[in-house]
């Protein structure tokens, strides 16, 4: 597969020479991205064809029916409701002859059609793809896709494929949808995928439904990871390394699909296992690091979607001054609410990362005064403010740090309207310049010689995090 880490040229050069750009294999299923008169296609080709061989689905289709018993007991979740199917076909499975391909794989997509999700389920398959959306009834679906950008497909999703869709999430959630309530968001979560699905009916969306699914990666990516993908440079990787390790407060800006949960999350994986962390979203996009030996709580609050005000984001927020974390992650400040709980919050001492929809530090500060009424005496209560965009070129997005700024804390609250904001890092400055500012003008210059050690590891491409990293 072409991997596209900055390299657009070479890509260019395929697609002036040849149809086929690329192909690779997800489990049950052969991807291809093709170009056809100057348009890039994501498609997905199952490796065993039902419509071939009707007669194979329509037997195992039988024996699912006819065992439709052990299909009663309960609500089954996706990965029960796979393994449940499974033990019911397999055997005959095993029967038929010059099988051509694993027959695990083929009771997989053998399921995947009898429930209707067989024509998207390699899209919620593939690492690759981020982003899914259906803008309308009887529109094709495209998709964002790592290496290769804004991709069409030739999927264009039947009545009962919707419904489908559907039916699995009122079975993983207890939703209702309705012309009072026309709205859904929710995750879906398998051992496979791990999908943050927004979904409109009408008559909010008077073309019929449609949908924008967000993929949440099983392998989060680390800083050195992106400093590789050229979100940032190694610098910079190490400098955000030292803010985690003196506790500094780290708010990440940016439009939607910028990359903000992206980099939070990296942030996110170098802290100390022994800090007690604590993370509240309405949609949960932060790595549960449980596993990864962390002390980690994940509280999840309702969405403006689901019309309940049972936990709401600013609510929880507050009550975590009574929950002693030692540090907080707090997804998507939106509205007044959360951002007066965020401050009042950090103004009580709390520190952790944030992230908040703006395009540039000018335009979140004045909203957060104007419209959300925060003095800016409150602001001195952040420490690190980082810009994220999304650069769109003809085959690819590129997410990249834009700037980073932090709070010049010697004004204090006496002079809040001054300019009280340092520039740390903007994307156009050299490798020179960017050391430069954090030896001479960062809150963090005494540990300069730290961030600089730092950074060989990171230009060796070495995966430290947590305490391996920080020393505690």
């Amino acid at each position: 597969m072409i991997e596209m880490n900055g390299r657009n040229s070479l890509l260019k050069e395929v697609l002036d020479s040849s149809t086929l750009i690329s192909e690779y294999s997800v489990k049950g299923y052969k991807i291809e991205i093709i170009k056809e008169n100057k348009i890039i296609y994501y498609s997905a080709n199952p490796l065993y064809d039902f419509a071939l061989e009707p007669l194979f689905f329509s037997e195992l289709t039988s024996l699912i029916y006819k065992n439709k018993e052990r299909l009663s007991k309960g609500i089954l979740k996706f990965d029960e409701l796979l393994e449940t199917l499974k033990s019911i076909c397999m055997w005959k499975i095993l029967e038929i002859d010059n099988l051509s391909i694993n027959p695990d794989v083929f009771a997989e997509l053998f399921i995947y059609r009898l429930i209707k999700l067989d024509r998207i389920m390699c899209l919620f398959l593939d690492d690759s793809v981020n982003e899914i959306y259906m803008d309308q009834k009887n529109s094709q679906i495209y998709l964002d896709h790592q290496y290769f950008g804004r991709c069409n497909t030739k999927i264009i999703l039947e009545e009962d494929e919707i419904e489908g869709l559907l039916t699995r999430l009122k079975l993983e959630h207890p939703i209702s949808i309705s012309p009072k309530k026309p709205s859904l968001k929710v995750e879906f979560q398998t051992k496979f995928f791990h999908l943050r699905i927004s979904m409109d009916f009408p008559p909010l969306s008077p073309n019929g439904p449609t949908f924008n699914i967000r993929k949440l990666k099983s392998n989060p990516l680390t800083l050195v990871d992106l400093v590789n993908l050229g979100t940032f440079p190694s610098i910079i990787g190490a400098y955000l390394v030292e803010a985690v390790k003196r506790r500094r407060n780290i708010t990440v800006i940016g439009e939607p699909n910028a990359g903000k949960t992206t980099l939070a999350n990296a942030i996110d994986l170098y802290t100390p296992k022994n800090w007690r962390k604590i993370a509240i979203e309405d949609a949960i996009e932060s790595i549960d690091q449980s596993s990864l030996g962390y002390k980690h709580l994940s509280i999840q609050v309702d969405s403006f979607e689901s019309n309940k005000a049972n936990h709401t984001k600013t609510s929880e927020i507050l009550k975590l001054l009574h929950r002693s974390p030692d540090w907080i992650y707090l997804g998507e400040i939106q509205s007044r609410e959360h951002t007066q709980a965020m401050f009042e919050a950090l103004n009580a001492g709390l520190k952790g990362i944030q992230t908040a929809h703006s395009d540039s530090i000018h335009k979140i500060l004045r909203r957060w005064e104007n419209l959300h009424k925060i003095s800016p005496s409150d602001f001195l209560s952040l420490d690190i403010i980082i810009i994220m965009k999304r650069d769109i070129t003809e085959f690819s997005f590129i997410r990249r740090i834009f700037e980073i700024y932090e709070v010049n804390k010697e004004f204090g609250e006496d002079s809040p309207n001054q300019d009280f904001l340092t520039r740390i890092y903007n994307v156009e400055e050299n490798n020179e310049r960017i050391i430069e500012n954090i030896k001479e003008k960062s809150l963090l210059k005494e540990f300069y010689t730290s961030i600089r050690k730092r950074n060989q590891k990171f230009q060796k491409n070495e995966h430290l995090q947590g305490v391996e990293d920080i020393g505690c």
